[in-house]
């Protein structure tokens, strides 16, 4: 059964509680991703994104593609504004860990700033899945929201687009439960889509970084006349099958508005047997094309 901890009081604090630090891959996932955030702060994001992520690790930056491979997320970061002056410190808030202890997933606030361009920092949120292999944490996706800079314009030769994933594999449940969660936004609306498929602890980014707790909160947190639809184009799942990740692309398109194109990274558990849930959820701007 996947374990979750919320973690909001020790985000603040800088610490965290001591029955949490005790707790095996739980603490050493969360000694991993402090140890990148400080490189990250200290060195750069870039540097400490790619020694911390998988070669076949999925970034979501905001308004670029999602990007998938090391090879593609060094020259994403690369063009970015800013260069390798851009840091980025991030700080959980939640962690939940597969029952197997082999996928992880943690969320939480991110700052970043730029030492040779002088400007405020940007305060934003992200959600990371981390799989572990060799006794070694590393980042399977990673999503910023709310960072700047964004692109504007993204290097040859990175794809705009995903070939749509399919449910087959060990992920198939997950993409499965994303296509059928894509589905009911598409016929009944966000609001009803994000209601039922919100697992009873769900919990969301909602406007101004502040968290939105629970299936109904969530539902009206999303409700509008907008058209929402997407497509899952990455996954990955713990061998137990009870946490999962999707990553995607979406369209929202209100009636009277140009639609916006986005990308997102969905976490999901499945516990004792039961449905197919998502746990959190979140996403950021994409060049525009490509329609779910």
């Amino acid at each position: 059964m996947v374990r979750f901890t919320l973690l909001v009081a020790a985000a603040c604090a800088g610490v965290l509680p001591s029955g949490v630090g005790a707790q095996g891959q739980e603490a050493a996932l969360l000694d991993a991703e402090r140890a990148v955030s400080k490189q990250s702060s200290d060195s750069g994001v870039a540097p400490a994104l790619l020694r911390a992520m998988e070669p076949a690790g999925v970034l979501l930056w905001p308004g670029a593609p999602a990007v998938v491979g090391s090879h593609n997320v060094r020259r994403l970061l690369e063009s970015l504004p800013g260069g390798d002056s851009l840091r980025v410190f991030w700080q959980p808030i939640g962690v939940a860990l597969a029952r197997d202890s082999t996928l992880g997933v943690t969320w939480g606030v991110a700052v970043e700033s730029a030492r040779r361009i002088p400007s405020p920092p940007e305060i934003g949120q992200y959600i990371a899945a981390w799989r572990r292999r060799d006794g070694r944490w590393a980042v399977a996706a990673l999503l910023f929201i709310g960072l700047k800079p964004p692109v504007t314009a993204v290097p040859k030769g990175i794809p705009l687009t995903l070939v749509p994933a399919t449910p087959r594999g060990a992920a198939g449940p997950f993409v499965a439960a994303d296509l059928a969660f894509a589905r009911l936004a598409a016929d009944s609306g966000a609001a009803t889509a994000f209601e039922r498929w919100a697992a009873g602890d769900a919990m969301v980014f909602g406007r101004g970084g502040l968290l939105v707790q629970g299936p109904q909160a969530i539902g009206r947190a999303v409700a509008g006349d907008a058209v929402w639809r997407w497509h899952p184009v990455a996954a990955g799942t713990s061998p137990s099958g009870d946490l999962g990740w999707t990553v995607g692309e979406a369209v929202i398109a209100p009636r009277e508005a140009k639609p916006s194109y986005s990308k997102y990274l969905t976490v999901w558990v499945r516990r004792d047997g039961g449905p197919v849930r998502f746990l959190t959820d979140g996403g950021n701007s994409r060049p525009a094309g490509g329609a779910p």
